[in-house]
């Protein structure tokens, strides 16, 4: 197994996120890309495998530790060839909570030029569906206690027999925000989601959109994140290709 892929473990079909308690692209690369498919269903997800052997040669000596590093989940598949990214945000919850996410689709959607976000208008299914999770539930469905750890958005993949992403569910813990918190938070945790409906996984630091658990400061995207974005899909992002290409790293450097 490469040495990247021991520091931050990839987690492709579930990701759940963040919990309340202008820099050039560099790439650290180190995992392949295979099928991973299974015949019987054809709603199972399919994952991005590492390789199994570390070929033994490092490279030169590198303290992973000291670097900070935003991990690259995963590629969308031709879903967005078409430069377009459907989007439906539930109706089950109030109006400023919805228009919260929208200014977090707004603000990812004026980064990239050959990316834009729709907002889906008819019954059928979108790419990302965005809903919320009950008063009384956080993002991973536990019921919540004031005082204790709380899952503030929950973001679902599911990928094509290529192990592209095809559709992505995002949950957030709308009302419990919508009740307690500001609704600028709400953004902030929506921003956060938004970014691996992008291609992110976690950044290994704190003070970072992707951190794992909100911090102050780090409300806003960064160019880290805007790279990482561009690595992901870079088939269409930066190439403008139809074909759909797995990422060439794992991780960008921040």
């Amino acid at each position: 197994m490469p040495l990247l892929a021991l520091i931050l473990p990839l987690l492709l079909s579930v990701i759940s996120s963040v919990t309340i308690i202008p820099t050039p692209i560099q790439l650290m690369v180190s995992a392949s890309v295979e099928d991973d498919t299974d015949d019987e269903d054809d709603d199972n997800e399919n994952t991005r495998d590492e390789d199994d052997e570390d070929d033994g040669d490092s490279g030169d000596d590198i303290d992973l530790n000291e670097m900070r590093l935003l991990q690259i989940c995963c590629a969308w598949s031709d879903k967005i060839s078409d430069g377009a990214l459907e989007y439906r945000i539930s109706d089950e919850v109030d109006e400023d909570s919805k228009q919260a996410v929208i200014n977090a689709i707004e603000d990812w959607d004026v980064l990239f030029d050959n990316l834009i976000f729709v907002e889906k208008q008819d019954d059928s299914e979108a790419d990302v569906e965005i809903g919320f999770s009950d008063n009384d539930e956080d993002a991973n469905d536990e019921e919540f206690n004031y005082g204790d750890s709380l899952a503030a958005g929950k973001t679902e993949f599911r990928f094509d027999s290529n192990g592209f992403v095809d559709n992505i569910d995002v949950t957030l813990s709308g009302s419990i925000f919508g009740n307690g918190f500001q609704n600028s938070l709400l953004e902030q945790i929506a921003r956060h989601e938004l970014g691996h409906v992008l291609g992110l996984g976690h950044a290994n630091f704190d003070g970072n959109l992707m951190s794992i658990s909100t911090n102050a400061g780090a409300e806003n995207i960064s160019a880290c994140e805007i790279n990482g974005v561009l690595a992901a899909n870079y088939w269409r992002l930066v190439a403008i290709s139809s074909s759909p290409e797995y990422p060439e790293a794992d991780f960008v450097v921040c």
